[in-house]
């Protein structure tokens, strides 16, 4: 499930909220694994370090990640949650991973930066696909991941969708802070087709007998002067074909997927 909404920014506990009456109405067995936005409760576009200083979160006891515990053990659900992280000097764009227990499983730290991230954070140390109990091989990714790397890499490098092709990745993950280039107008499908765009070497081998599924949450709303592009969607990808499963317009409200 992806939680899509409009973070209020720079109030974490206001942004907790609106997620939490969207997600009042479901209970246990209705969620497997609920996805948030990047930076979903902070706002994403700060213009320095020293901005976002106040809200730089733990890896274990931020809010973020203790809102993220709380939820999955009410829901008995895993739960994805991006928020920015300090670790002593060092600041990361990152997302927690948290268990139907209630315990963070792993910490994925953005690793291509878009230009607002430049503004604070470092590079994570790169991509991965990790092994987690009942999912299978697990990826995730942070927004500018999918795109050519600084935008200066070739665009048929393909860097994430390669990565996780040779990684022969289950489930990608990836929560979003993806811009439009417009006010409330745009449809988001031009942003779908172009996820799945980047995600094409994952349909090309010609070899490849698997599925991957993808599941992305975006954001929506405007923050000073930028515009987000909604769109969550999940992806099922194999051989020549990539279906989308279900999507969200640019509105708030909880996308509900069913894999076979």
């Amino acid at each position: 499930a992806c939680c899509q909404f409009a973070p209020i920014w720079s109030d974490v506990k206001g942004s907790m909220k609106k997620a939490e009456r969207l997600l009042e109405i479901y209970q246990p067995g209705d969620i497997d694994i609920l996805i948030l936005p990047e930076m979903c409760f902070t706002g994403y576009v700060f213009h320095s370090l020293e901005e976002i200083m106040p809200f730089l979160e733990d890896t274990e006891n931020g809010p973020t990640v203790q809102w993220a515990k709380k939820q999955a053990i009410r829901l008995h659900c895993h739960v994805m949650a991006g928020y920015p992280q300090g670790i002593g000097s060092k600041c990361y764009n990152s997302i927690c991973f948290v268990d139907p227990q209630g315990t963070l499983v792993y910490t994925y730290q953005k690793t291509f930066l878009f230009e607002t991230d430049e503004n604070w954070a470092i590079e994570g140390p790169g991509f991965v696909a990790t092994k987690l109990d009942g999912l299978g091989k697990v990826g995730f990714g942070i927004c500018m991941d999918l795109n050519p790397y600084r935008f200066e890499a070739d665009f048929y490098d393909y860097e994430f969708a390669r990565y996780h092709l040779n990684q022969d990745t289950d489930l990608i993950l990836c929560s979003m802070a993806w811009l439009c280039k417009s006010d409330e107008t745009e449809n988001p499908m031009e942003t779908i087709k172009y996820w799945a765009a980047r995600l094409y070497p994952l349909s090309s081998e010609v070899n490849r007998k698997k599925h991957t599924r993808v599941v992305i949450c975006n954001r929506i709303g405007s923050e000073r002067g930028v515009h987000f592009a909604g769109g969550s969607c999940a992806f099922d990808i194999s051989k020549n074909r990539v279906v989308i499963k279900n999507s969200l317009q640019r509105k708030e409200g909880v996308l509900i997927v069913e894999y076979d």
